[in-house]
């Protein structure tokens, strides 16, 4: 198997785990398509070392990658606690508090100011992603005195969580907005919003990276149940989307987050929107070598729902094994999509509102119905292998430009491989050099058919409005060994040892 075979990409968190360029190559190479930032920790300089590490692996491996940068939004957590930490036993008093204290003797304090006009007696607050849970019982200005249901112990910086409640926040706070122009500085691909409630909050980020003259795409994450109530419009208005299982399973309840997961992947879909599924996809990877049975289903399932793309958290960004990690993954999602029946997901009833609409879904039924080895994409924006793509084709996608931002971007979207050619003057001409580089790649025979997307006149950039049918001639080509070949061409190593390092 190659890493190209496989349509769901693989999204690594960077940490202290894999913040080297020794280590984001290793992970390239194992199958990573996009490394997150999350900019909820980590300094400036240590988010600008990784990103001059991915950059400068992904110029070595000749191979696109995406960054994604996860901004923290206004995430309310606990202050700094004496000693880092504070047992809360379960039926005993504590009390959260806005004011500038240390924590210690069941006073927590938070940074939240609004924390006290958020809630009422009687109302539940979850601490550190729903592990601990505390009952209001009085208000007092600046403290919420509470009753601890389900103790255990805290840590500094924990997330604090009041499900139902409407909380009076900007969605970009003001450490948000210095992180976006960071972001922007250097260049990342995608920048992922915390906490979305509604369209707006993607129109706000949206006006601000354009002011700014960037040019990043938008990931907005769906974690709270106001997002849940404008989700339609929230797709329409993004980039590509996020099931942040995380905080969403503690705003809805865990009972209900599968079938919210799948409710706002099945709606990405129909709308054409690539979709992330994340959170704890492989958690006891973290400390183990080895998923648990619930991990290898969870991921098949979320790949047969239909997840652009995967992530990986503290399993990449503070785990023991995150080469081994994203290996698993990626064998566990090439076997269900050995194995799935959920290609050509095409309604040719369904009316197309433009021309790239209508050949795109043309290019699928071509493939189909000529069983063509690959679509081959000519880009410059990468819109038409999106909606390619949104079809779930069963041959291979091919996204072809001289524009590397481009081929970055594409990087998360399912099923789409990249490549990067000098630019051109006609469509023959970059077609004698694609089809050595599939036959040199192996992707492709002689005699097989592949479809070509483009636009006519071929100097006209974003017009696709062609589909022509091309035949694989045999061309007398070297012949290139697997070490020779892209990482994403190569034929992988069937088992890996322990320590994720393959054999």
């Amino acid at each position: 198997m190659k890493i190209a075979d496989r349509r769901v990409k693989i999204v690594a968190t960077v940490g202290p785990a894999s913040n080297s360029q020794e280590m984001i190559q290793k992970l390239i190479e194992a199958g990573v398509n996009v490394f997150r930032l999350n900019f909820s920790h980590g300094s400036h300089e240590e988010h600008f070392q990784a990103i001059k590490y991915i950059r400068s692996a992904s110029q070595e491996l000749s191979t696109p990658v995406a960054i994604l940068q996860d901004l923290q939004g206004p995430k309310i957590r606990v202050g700094k606690l004496v000693g880092g930490k504070m047992l809360l036993e379960s039926g005993s008093t504590v009390v959260l508090t806005t004011r500038k204290v240390s924590g210690e003797n069941n006073v927590i304090p938070t940074d939240f100011e609004e924390l006290p006009a958020s809630c009422r007696p009687g109302q539940k607050i979850l601490l550190d992603d729903g592990l601990l849970e505390l009952k209001v019982l009085s208000v007092k200005q600046s403290d919420v005195e509470c009753r601890v249901v389900y103790g255990g112990e805290l840590k500094d910086r924990k997330g604090i969580n009041i499900p139902g409640a409407n909380l009076k926040v900007e969605c970009l706070t003001e450490k948000d907005l210095v992180d976006l122009y960071f972001g922007l500085k250097h260049g990342v691909d995608y920048i992922a919003l915390s906490f979305v409630r509604k369209g707006e909050d993607i129109r706000q980020l949206r006006t601000l990276i354009d002011e700014a003259g960037g040019f990043a795409n938008i990931v907005a994450k769906i974690e709270m149940y106001e997002a849940l109530e404008n989700l339609n419009d929230i797709v329409q208005l993004s980039d590509a989307v996020m099931v942040a299982r995380g905080d969403l399973a503690v705003e809805v309840g865990q009972s209900l987050l599968p079938g919210y997961q799948k409710e706002i992947i099945e709606l990405s879909n129909t709308i054409g929107k690539p979709v992330i599924t994340a959170t704890q996809m492989l958690d006891s990877m973290v400390n183990n070598p080895r998923p648990t049975r619930a991990e290898v289903t969870d991921i098949a399932n979320a790949v047969l729902d239909g997840s652009d793309a995967l992530m990986l958290s503290a399993e990449s960004a503070s785990g023991k094994y995150p080469i081994k990690c994203v290996e698993t993954m990626g064998e566990i999602i090439g076997e269900v999509e050995r194995t799935g029946k959920y290609y050509y997901r095409v309604n040719y009833e369904h009316e197309f509102f433009s021309i790239a609409e209508a050949i795109a879904a043309g290019s699928c039924l071509s493939a189909l119905k000529l069983n063509a080895s690959a679509i081959v994409c000519l880009t410059t924006t990468g819109k038409t292998a999106r909606l390619i793509s949104s079809f779930r084709p069963k041959c291979q996608i091919l996204a072809v430009t001289h524009l590397l931002p481009t081929l970055n971007r594409l990087e998360l979207v399912w099923g789409i491989q990249t490549l990067q050619i000098d630019p051109y003057n006609s469509s023959d001409e970059a077609m004698e050099r694609i089809e050595g580089m599939l036959l040199q790649f192996r992707l492709v025979k002689p005699g097989d058919r592949v479809i070509l997307t483009m636009g006519l006149p071929i100097l006209e950039q974003g017009t696709t409005n062609s589909l022509r049918v091309y035949t694989v001639r045999k061309l007398r080509l070297a012949e290139l060994s697997n070490s020779e070949l892209p990482v994403r061409f190569r034929r992988l190593a069937v088992d890996t040892d322990a320590e994720g390092v393959s054999s």
